[in-house]
């Protein structure tokens, strides 16, 4: 819902506020389509085409896409998948949003290095787990 995709934002915003970098954060439904994208900060321009697609990268693999990188990397059953389908991305900061096994969507968050990315990711995942229960 909105509501919570805002909610998810103001997390996101505290987070990367707190770590003294600026991010966008994209929130996508089930399918990788994008639901909501706040840009927070002085996050760099291109850090808003690549939460969309981490975040869509998330939602449709139903999986962080850090995990997915493992796989994609040289000699791995995946290796090259990401130049076969450029918005699948293979490093972190896209996490599934999941309610009881289901994946209901996906965020990405970019505009830092991939451990701020990642952390900022993990207060909106947060957010989202006392919201759903999860």
């Amino acid at each position: 819902t909105e509501d919570m995709c805002e909610k998810l934002a103001a997390a996101a915003k505290s987070a990367s506020r707190n770590i003294g970098v600026g991010v966008t954060l994209s929130i996508a439904d089930e399918a990788g389509n994008l639901r909501y994208l706040p840009r927070f900060g002085n996050a760099i321009l291109p850090s808003i085409e690549i939460s969309q697609n981490k975040a869509y990268t998330a939602a449709v693999l139903r999986q962080p896409t850090a995990e997915f990188g493992r796989i994609a990397q040289t000699g791995e059953s995946a290796f090259g998948i990401n130049v076969t389908h450029p918005r699948l991305v293979i490093f972190g900061g896209g996490f599934p949003l999941q309610v009881k096994g289901a994946t209901v969507g996906g965020i990405g968050v970019s505009g830092g290095s991939v451990q701020e990315d990642e952390q900022v990711a993990q207060a909106v995942l947060a957010v989202f787990a006392q919201i759903t229960g999860e």
